[in-house]
Parts: structure tokens; C-alpha cells; sequence
């Protein structure tokens, strides 16, 4: 029996390692391929946890004959390492010949991993080409591991998909979609979870939050995260985007203002003497470049909505609108006269709720003397036209 094995970090699985799989299964004379997360890899940052990553491989294998995935090194704790899996294969299935599928450029690097001389008696290898690569030195290095490991290594007639999964992650990030890249069962899968939004997973972001934010700040923004995932499907907002916009919109509420401006100075030309001088204000903006610059976060109504989650302004969309509106009712918050009244709109209708919740920020102002920001202003007057 023939099975073929497709590792790494799967981060996610897509459409081009399916159909790998499917070519080295059909050409090589393979029984079965074995779709293989990794644990913990000792040489890659991964931020997606790797049961989300073997149930999206098993997402993949469902419905594809011979196409199966397996939790071996998932399961496994620490470091996972290839020689460590194909002894344990080797011991549990001995009437098993192993063929592991890799790129073509890890051929290069591929006596590198760790205990090579190993692996090589324990599996031979199928290399697959990209579009355009040089098949002539492909060959040449397929050889040369050959005759010095005495391990076969075939390369694939057929060249891989140019799909990758690091653009993925940049497609989903920006808000872009990636129909036609993963199977509909993974994006949606993707979806639900909320994976690949920004550069770190919840568990990493709030982590770093607690070391950013008072433990008041801290829990009055698990409310707004809560509050806006909730409330998301009756605006029309994807919930865990909503819930990401949530978690970092107040990330910076707690950097000195000095540092505040200075960091909003070098980034936004839009700004007005009131915003740069108030910490009340300016933490939006701030904040915005922070979830952009240190979490990663690329989809601009995300940005928009940590943006404009204090004052408002003339345009808002639904998921600022969400924001703005979750700050303000979140279950955390301090009684005040006209609270309750938001928080009821807001189960109803977030652009009524909106137009109470600047409405009342406006009386609050006013009852001590103060003028509200011009953008506030400009929020209303839209919601009066």
C-alpha cells in the first residue's frame, strides 16, 4: 500500500493543495494521501490555532475519495518534527510505503530538516513545480538527494495551483473574498471563526491588551466586543469583524497623550486642534493606527469604525455605526438618564440608537459648558436630512 503525505502548516488548506494531492494520488499510484497538519513546527510562526487548522483539513478530505486528514501531529505536545511522525507511521502501519509531497524549492533546504539520513529511509518524496519554475534544476537537485540519501524522489508532471495560503490570509484580512480559492465548506469555515483577520488569534490580542489597557478599560471592552458580535446580525455586520473592531477599538485609550499625538501627527493629515488635544477624542484615531500597525488589521470598515467610534461623522456605515453604538450601551456601563432608551433602540435599530446616543453625548456636553465636535454635529445633521 501506497500513501502519500501533504504537511505543513496548512494555514489554511486550500484549493492548490487539494489538487496536489488529487494529481500525486492519480500519478504516482498513491492508495491514499494523508493531509497532515502541523503541531507546533519549530521554524514557523504560526497564529491559527492547529485544531481550527486540522478541522478545516478535515474539511478538505470530506467527500474526496483517498483523500483523508490526520491529527497525528496535532495530537502531539511541543515541537513537532517529520522524523518523529514517519516513525511513529513506520511502527503502527510496517506494510505502508510513505511518499512525502513537497514543493519543489523545499528540495533545496530539504536535507536540512532535522535527522534527514532518517527520514530518507523511511519515505521516498514527490516534488511539485510552480508555474514557471525551472524543472531542469528541479531535476538535477532531485537527483543528487537520490544518489546521496538512496531515497527516490519522483517530481510531478503536472505544475501546483498558484494559490498560496499566506495570500489567502491577505484576502480574508483585507475583506476580500476567496471564492474559487478554498472550498466553500473552509471560507465558510473561515467565516464563523473569525480566522485570519489580523495578524494574531483572540487568545494572542487579548493577551497583549491586558499589558495595553487599565483592567477597567480591559473589561469595559470584552463588554463592547461582546455587545457589537451580538448585535451584529440585525446591522448586517459579519459578527466576528465586529467583534474584532470591538476588542481593539479603545487599544490605545491608555498611551500617553504626548506619545498619542505624535503617533496620529506622523499618520492622519485630518485632524483638528480640539481632537489633538483631547485623549478622549485622540485614542480613536490612535487606535486605529495601532490596530493597523501592530495587530495587522487591513479591512478598512474595521479601521473606520475604531476610527470614528467617539465623535462620529457625516458617513457612517453600518459596522461604525455598530461600534459607535456598543461603546456607548455596553452592559458595563454606568447607569445614566437615557441609557436604557439606547440600549433598547439599539435591539431594533442601530441608526436610531446612533442618533440617540449622540444626541444625549451632546446634552451631557452641554450641561457642562462644553461644545460638542464638529464631526458629532455633522453625525446628526445626516441623521435629520
Amino acid at each position: 500500500m501506497k500513501i502519500g503525505i501533504l504537511g505543513g502548516t496548512l494555514d489554511p488548506v486550500h484549493n492548490g493543495h487539494i489538487a496536489i494531492a488529487m494529481a500525486a494520488m492519480e500519478e504516482l499510484k498513491l492508495d491514499q494521501v494523508m493531509l497532515l497538519p502541523s503541531g507546533d513546527p519549530p521554524y514557523k510562526r504560526v497564529r491559527t490555532d492547529k485544531r481550527d487548522r486540522l478541522a478545516m483539513a478535515k474539511l478538505a478530505a470530506a467527500g474526496r475519495e483517498g483523500l483523508f486528514a490526520s491529527d497525528l501531529e496535532v495530537q502531539r505536545d511541543g515541537a513537532t518534527y517529520t522524523v518523529e511522525t514517519l516513525t511513529d507511521l513506520s511502527v503502527a502501519y510496517p506494510g505502508v510505503e510513505w511518499i512525502y509531497i513537497v514543493g519543489a524549492d523545499t528540495l533545496v533546504k530539504l536535507d536540512t530538516w532535522r535527522e534527514f539520513p532518517r527520514i530518507a529511509r523511511l519515505c521516498g518524496f514527490a516534488a511539485v513545480s510552480r508555474p514557471g519554475c525551472d524543472r531542469s534544476l528541479t531535476a538535477l537537485r532531485a537527483q543528487a538527494i537520490s544518489a546521496c540519501y538512496g531515497t527516490r524522489v519522483d517530481i510531478l508532471a503536472v505544475d501546483g495551483p498558484e494559490i498560496s495560503s499566506t495570500a489567502i490570509r491577505k484576502r480574508v484580512a483585507a475583506g476580500e473574498s476567496i471564492d474559487g480559492l478554498v472550498p466553500p465548506t473552509i471560507a465558510e469555515y473561515i467565516r464563523k471563526k473569525g480566522l485570519y483577520l489580523c495578524d494574531y488569534n483572540e487568545a494572542q490580542i487579548l493577551d497583549r491588551l491586558k499589558g495595553m489597557l487599565t483592567f477597567h478599560r480591559f473589561t469595559h471592552t470584552l463588554g463592547v466586543a461582546n455587545t457589537a458580535q451580538r448585535l451584529a446580525p440585525k446591522c448586517g455586520v459579519d459578527p466576528m469583524r465586529a467583534r474584532l473592531a470591538g476588542l481593539l477599538h479603545d487599544c490605545a485609550k491608555s498611551m500617553p497623550l504626548d506619545e498619542m499625538r505624535a503617533l496620529v501627527e506622523a499618520n492622519l493629515t485630518d485632524l483638528d486642534a480640539e481632537e489633538l488635544d483631547s485623549r478622549a477624542i485622540l485614542h480613536a484615531p490612535a487606535g486605529m493606527i495601532v490596530a493597523r500597525d501592530v495587530f495587522g488589521v487591513r479591512d478598512p470598515q474595521i479601521l473606520s469604525a475604531i476610527r470614528k467610534h467617539t465623535v462620529g461623522d457625516g458617513h457612517m456605515s453600518p459596522m461604525d455605526a455598530l461600534i459607535y453604538v456598543s461603546d456607548f450601551i455596553e452592559p458595563g456601563r454606568e447607569d445614566f438618564l437615557g441609557l436604557e432608551k439606547a440600549r433598547k433602540l439599539a435591539e431594533k435599530d442601530i441608526t436610531q440608537a446612533m442618533r440617540c446616543c449622540a444626541e444625549l453625548t451632546a446634552k451631557h456636553l452641554r450641561s457642562r459648558g462644553q461644545s460638542m465636535h464638529p464631526r458629532t454635529q455633522q453625525l446628526l445633521n445626516s441623521l435629520k436630512a
